[in-house]
């Protein structure tokens, strides 16, 4: 799917819909930063809601700089709060990319050396091109690793989930099951596939960062959960977030915001219980506004343990592909917004961005997400990421002003 048009509409709309925001603004002489964020709320939730109908679900904006904190939502109930917790999805990735630096400032691995030097010579890891994958390209995507999550099992091999997706095949037979780096990497050994020959682009792969987790494991003797509970969580005081690997671990500690699947013709779906052990490394931590912001601030200000020179190397951008833009060792980059990482999982998705030039962090999640089972590129999905993407901008500029 070409999302270019797709991108450009977006744009489009949503500079329509927030110079009428900033016309009201204006009208009605508005100057607290908490109301203007809830005009910028309310309007994104209204978009949404025409289109798909979107009654039991909302948006939460949370913003925080120099001036303090301040936080909006619209149509979440209860109200969403700086300490509501939520899935953060792929944001977990900052997490993952920090603490292979952190083992590489303290000399204990190198992000430039081929990945067979730290993993097991077990069956589970002779993936094709082991001896050739660097721990970097795993972190920025660029190893080719086939992608699990993400993907169905190509049809063409010789197993009960070929064709599917190896996590539903599991989940219908077991919804509590545990799932392993062994197990998930261990798929791309047993029938040697991958998406491309390392270094030749930028391939998204939740497997690839799976196998950062192996090595994380191996090189700290810690779990992954262990080592970011212990190295990060519990370091910095961010009593609000913490990493899923259980199975059996499907519901957040209290408070927390419900999520719902809306399917075109079809019931509405609660999503807040899940098994997130499938996403270990890449999606599983659980977070709050004010915990997520804060750890994206004190990650890319060096005051999460890694030291600027590997923070710059964190930054360092290449291209990706349409959704991503640029993406960096387990960042992305946006003009005007800074640096963070986006998050997507049934049922939330988010932006979060920090942006060093006036110390602005911005975060903007909605907890549902909406797939029309007609359309073949996920059209809404896409549509609701860019959107909630390009809230960042006017809700920064109702900070500053």
């Amino acid at each position: 799917m070409n999302i270019r048009p797709l991108f450009l509409l977006l744009m489009l709309s949503s500079s329509t819909l927030f110079m009428s925001c900033n016309s009201d603004k204006n009208k009605k002489e508005v100057k607290d930063i908490t109301a203007s964020l809830q005009v910028i709320a309310d309007s994104v939730y209204h978009v949404f809601d025409e289109k798909w109908g979107i009654d039991k679900s909302g948006v939460l904006i949370y913003v925080t700089g120099p001036s303090g904190a301040y936080l909006a939502s619209s149509n979440i109930t209860p109200a969403a709060t700086p300490e509501s917790h939520f899935r953060v999805a792929s944001i977990t990735k900052t997490y993952t990319a920090a603490a292979i630096m952190l083992l590489y400032q303290e000399g204990k691995l190198d992000i430039n050396d081929r990945i067979m030097k730290y993993l097991p010579s077990t069956p589970a890891y002779d993936i094709p091109y082991k001896n050739e994958i660097t721990i970097k390209q795993l972190m920025q995507h660029r190893a080719g690793v086939f992608d699990i999550t993400n993907n169905n099992m190509p049809g063409t091999i010789t197993a009960p989930y070929a064709g599917l997706k190896y996590e539903d095949y599991i989940r219908d037979q077991d919804n509590l099951h545990t799932f392993t780096f062994d197990e998930l990497v261990g798929l791309n050994a047993k029938h040697q596939i991958s998406t491309a020959a390392p270094g030749v682009g930028f391939n998204y792969s939740n497997t690839g960062y799976n196998i950062l987790g192996k090595i994380i494991e191996g090189v700290s003797g810690l779990s992954y959960s262990e080592f970011i509970n212990q190295r990060f969580i519990q370091a910095l005081g961010l009593t609000d977030t913490y990493s899923v690997w259980e199975g059996n671990d499907i519901e957040m500690r209290s408070p927390y915001l419900d999520s719902y699947l809306y399917i075109k013709g079809e019931e509405t779906i609660n999503t807040s219980e899940d098994n997130m052990s499938v996403h270990v490394t890449e999606g599983e931590i659980v977070s709050s506004p004010k915990d997520i912001t804060n750890w994206m601030r004190l990650l890319l200000t060096g005051e999460a343990g890694i030291n600027s020179e590997n923070i710059d190397l964190m930054k360092e951008m290449l291209p990706a592909d349409g959704n991503h833009g640029v993406y960096g060792l387990g960042l992305v980059y946006d003009q005007g917004l800074g640096y963070g990482h986006n998050g997507a999982h049934v049922s939330y998705v988010s932006s979060l961005r920090y942006n060093p030039e006036n110390g602005i962090t911005v975060l903007v999640t909605a907890n549902f997400i909406r797939i029309d089972p007609a359309e073949p590129n996920m059209e809404s999905f896409l549509e609701l990421g860019f959107g909630l993407r390009d809230a960042c901008y006017p809700a920064v500029n109702a900070y500053l002003k």
